[in-house]
């Protein structure tokens, strides 16, 4: 776990170096993973009951700890009221709505607490709904990555090249080119898991018409380019393990936003939401 977070830390200060315009928002993404991780030490998730059939379980059925999931949200509070104003005013309401008894966390978190916040009504009523969801995803992510690694050992045998992720259905974020022949991989946008894919085909809807697939690396990128689909219209950002010292997905997705916004006047599509965009 140390080496992990000293890893992190010189990746980000090394994005910070090259590109000093992202320091803010990079900075913000380390303090939340040095929480994320630190909270491993106390994570207890019930063992998983397979499905049959793929994805092996649904996004709202992955076991949580409530406990270890509160904690982690007033943690990432406190960091979040130094991240910028926009920020810290939203976790002000946020932590009055708690106080107030408007936003029950305990519910939150089990059955039907998994549920939106703009299911809650009301009790959000001028809190940005954007912010409080990066909150409580952020905060479920110890217990979802817990829940895919149980889940993991049950693929290891299964061919699986489809654009959705075994294990909870969820699109991909990002593709990975890892080994010396450069296999490309695709990086669930929810539990993290990685599976093969083709990689000469659409990693969004599986197009193999290779006059309508196409991508471009921006000079001085070359650890990232964008796969775009004249077909789907979406592109996914891929990364280049092979030229990555110590890669972290989330961290080199932040740092290359700028590659988005030029994907996007294309005209191309991201298949979800970068998960930071708040």
């Amino acid at each position: 776990m140390k080496k992990q977070l000293e890893r992190l830390r010189k990746r980000a200060h090394q994005l910070k170096e090259k590109r000093p315009g992202y320091g803010e928002i990079l900075d913000f993404y380390v303090k939340v993973r040095e929480a994320q991780i630190a909270s491993r030490a106390a994570l207890k998730v019930d063992p998983i009951k397979l499905k049959k059939n793929f994805p092996l379980i649904r996004k709202e059925d992955f076991p949580l700890d409530v406990d270890v999931s509160i904690s982690l949200f007033y943690a990432l509070c406190q960091i979040g009221k130094t991240a910028n104003p926009h920020m810290a005013g939203q976790v002000e309401k946020i932590e009055k709505a708690l106080n107030d008894k408007k936003i029950d966390l305990e519910k939150v978190f089990t059955g039907s607490g998994k549920e939106q916040p703009s299911e809650q009504g009301d009790a959000h009523r001028g809190v940005d709904k954007q912010v409080l969801s990066f909150l409580i995803r952020n905060s479920i992510r110890p217990s979802i990555e817990a829940g895919m690694e149980q889940l993991r050992k049950e693929l290891e045998s299964i061919m699986w090249r489809k654009s959705l992720c075994p294990i909870c259905g969820s699109p991909p974020s990002m593709n990975l080119l890892k080994g010396e022949e450069g296999k490309r991989y695709s990086l669930c946008s929810y539990c993290g898991y990685e599976w093969r894919m083709d990689r000469l085909s659409c990693a969004v809807c599986g197009n193999k018409e290779q006059g309508s697939l196409n991508y471009f690396v921006a000079e001085g990128e070359e650890a990232c380019r964008m796969d775009l689909c004249n077909k789907c219209h979406h592109y996914v950002k891929t990364l280049d393990y092979r030229i990555l010292e110590t890669p972290d997905p989330l961290l080199e997705d932040l740092a290359t936003l700028h590659l988005d916004v030029v994907a996007a006047q294309k005209g191309y599509q991201r298949p979800v939401e970068n998960a930071w965009n708040i």
